[in-house]
């Protein structure tokens, strides 16, 4: 350009010094030369002029680029994909530029705007069953293969939250994520109407009428979640071997793997037969086979290691989550006993969350409720313990079938049967699913009542009433176990139902007042060094008197027996006083005044009642009393 003194009013307002400006590309020198051509412009008096023709070649050049830029499609439908798909290849998709290439588009202001640099469009929208909520399959190309995933609708609609789809292969970065939302909702509203609708899942077991993952018209979509136990979910190796290998142990007459494959077969009967669910305890020495004994019941639906049986040491949390997800297959837990410091050697919490079929309320950020989980299934657990103990609750214990090992080892070549399982699962749950489908629920009902009315048949003819909340698991596993002989064994051993029986508890045994009473007296009899009776004096602490049919303990004293025996001491005190096994006072209070070796004001006791037979107490050194149960210091 010439030197600005040099130009006068002619040559600066020639188109020469006008086209060099406009064609720099450094927009701020650019800016510059214009500032400084006006102040010429000025000087010389034609500033007027000069501005408007500046205002002129603007426009001008808007014109020429826009004149100039890359064909742009606006707002057409007229454009379609052409990615090569084998099943869907032509979709409408407006502005964007869909191939093989990837996805772009153009802009007159921006230029080329590229959503992805590989092929990927919505192939699918899914309405899940259980919550209401879409989700959305999406089909991509790699390099030459094309991939698959479900997201939740959310994900394609948030910049911040598709840049996820990168953990999964999707090229999406921040600086692509917002051109990528904005293709992927175009695409979906311009084809809403041919992109298919599909119901959807995200548990396992009975959905509308079909056992998942086995059935057609519904589809899993949580794939990403649960991505190690739904792949652990299939069919592999030899059904024939399987058979084989079943039909050996089935030989043997072992009630431990015969109780583990009703339990296993029998989870996918608790939902139809509207059943809670329950708990098949296997406790005994251990290295004699339970944890063989728990992969063979895995086997049935799934490959048999640490992505189908479950973690013992997963948070509560978690223990929902995966129940929820199993929904209808069964729960296993190997060694239970890696809980028992947890908490503290009684069950009852766990086995109550594990029964109840469903977890807690919990809040989302909208400060509603998140939809809760549930469960309808049964759980298969093992210990070197019975899972019922002397404390645990009575509701706890009636959702237990426990059942003790036999002597010697369950299998006597257990590394042998490991590695066959290994090999070979998967095929028999689809078969029993396939005899229940083929059967009807009604049937298979009727099977159930055949198998609880000899249950309780058979009790009446030993003399014993067992408890309802035990009859009905039993049952429905003596079902299954009838389903799967008969359909899938096809060899004639079947449950033996008086073994079934005698394994269930009779309503005394699992009585909480009843447990609490036997309890008490157990404390005051390990402890009878500490209560004043004739021709004994108590040196130490005290805890009451013993005197003709009674039992007289400290109200404090008593309430403590209670709580280490994790009983209510108020609701045994109802249940003893119904029962005439306590003394009241004048006023019907359940603790009287006793004085206790001469005592002037006297302490309030609990006069409670020996059995009518007597009751032996033994008497104990101070040296021995370190080595009993219940005592206290």
């Amino acid at each position: 350009m010439q030197e600005l003194n040099s130009l006068d009013a002619d040559s600066i307002l020639s188109d020469d010094i006008l086209c060099e400006v406009f064609s720099e590309e450094d927009e701020i020198y650019k800016a510059r030369m214009l500032l400084s051509l006006t102040d010429r412009a000025d000087v010389l008096g034609v500033k007027t002029k000069f501005t408007k023709l500046v205002t002129a070649y603007k426009k001008a050049k808007a014109k020429y680029d826009k004149e100039n830029a890359p064909a742009v499609i606006h707002d057409s439908m007229e454009r379609m994909t052409d990615f090569g798909h084998t099943k869907i290849n032509e979709m409408q998709c407006g502005s964007w530029i869909a191939n093989g290439n990837g996805v772009k588009t153009f802009s007159p202001f921006s230029g080329e705007i590229i959503a992805c640099y590989h092929p990927i469009f919505p192939t699918q929208r899914l309405i899940n069953v259980e919550t209401g909520k879409e989700k959305i399959k999406l089909d991509y190309k790699k390099g030459n293969r094309w991939n698959n995933i479900i997201v939740d609708k959310g994900v394609i609609a948030s910049a911040n939250k598709i840049v996820s789809l990168a953990d999964y292969g999707v090229s999406v970065t921040s600086e692509t994520a917002r051109n990528l939302v904005r293709y992927l909702s175009d695409i979906e509203n311009y084809n809403i109407d041919t992109i298919p609708v599909q119901v959807s899942t995200s548990k396992l077991g009975w959905v509308n009428g079909e056992y998942m993952p086995y059935g057609c018209s519904t589809i899993f979509d949580s794939e990403t979640k649960y991505k190690s136990t739904y792949e652990a979910i299939h069919e592999e190796g030899s059904e024939e071997t399987w058979l084989s290998l079943i039909g050996e142990v089935r030989k043997t007459g072992r009630i431990e793997p015969a109780f583990y494959m009703a339990g296993s077969f029998a989870s996918a009967l608790v939902e139809p037969l509207n059943a809670l669910p329950f708990i098949v305890n296997l406790w005994g020495d251990t290295g004699k086979g339970k944890t063989v004994a728990i992969m063979l019941a895995a086997s049935v639906w799934a490959k048999p290691d640490a992505d189908y049986i479950t973690d013992p040491k997963s948070t509560v949390t978690a223990l929902e989550l995966r129940l929820d997800f199993l929904n209808n297959f069964p729960f296993l837990v190997d060694d239970m006993a890696q809980l028992k410091n947890k908490y503290g050697g009684d069950f009852s919490e766990l086995v109550y969350m594990l029964c109840s079929g469903h977890g807690k309320d919990r809040a989302n950020a909208s400060l509603g409720l998140n939809k809760p989980t549930s469960w309808k299934n049964v759980i298969l657990t093992n210990g070197e313990h019975s899972l019922v103990t002397e404390t645990m609750q009575g509701g706890a214990i009636n959702r237990i079938i426990d059942i003790e090992m036999g002597d010697g080892y369950i299998f006597p070549n257990g590394n042998e049967v490991v590695e066959s399982l290994k090999q070979h699962y998967g095929h028999a749950g689809r078969r029993f699913i396939d005899a229940i489908n083929q059967m009807g629920f009604d049937t298979v009902r009727e099977i159930q009542q055949d198998f609880l009315r000899q249950i309780n048949e058979l009790a009446k003819e030993q003399g014993v009433e067992k408890e309802e909340k035990q009859t009905l698991p039993m049952s429905i596993l003596m079902a299954a176990d009838m389903i799967a002989t008969d359909h899938i064994f096809r060899d004639g051993i079947y449950l033996d139902l008086k073994t079934c029986v005698d394994i269930l508890k009779n309503k005394g045994e699992v009585s909480e007042n009843e447990r609490a009473y036997e309890f008490i007296l157990s404390a005051v009899s390990v402890n009878t060094n500490k209560f004043f009776k004739e021709r004994h004096d108590v040196v130490g602490e005290v805890w009451g008197v013993i005197e003709d049919e009674y039992v007289m303990i400290i109200s404090n004293i008593f309430n403590d027996m209670c709580k280490d025996g994790n009983f209510s001491s108020k609701s045994f005190l109802s249940w003893a006083k119904k029962n005439g096994l306590i003394q009241c006072d004048s006023e019907g209070r359940t603790a009287k005044l006793k004085k206790i070796n001469g005592s002037k004001t006297g302490s309030r006791c609990v006069f409670l009642k020996l059995p009518s037979e007597g009751q032996e107490f033994m008497t104990v050194s101070d040296g021995e009393e370190d080595t009993l149960p219940f005592n206290k210091k």
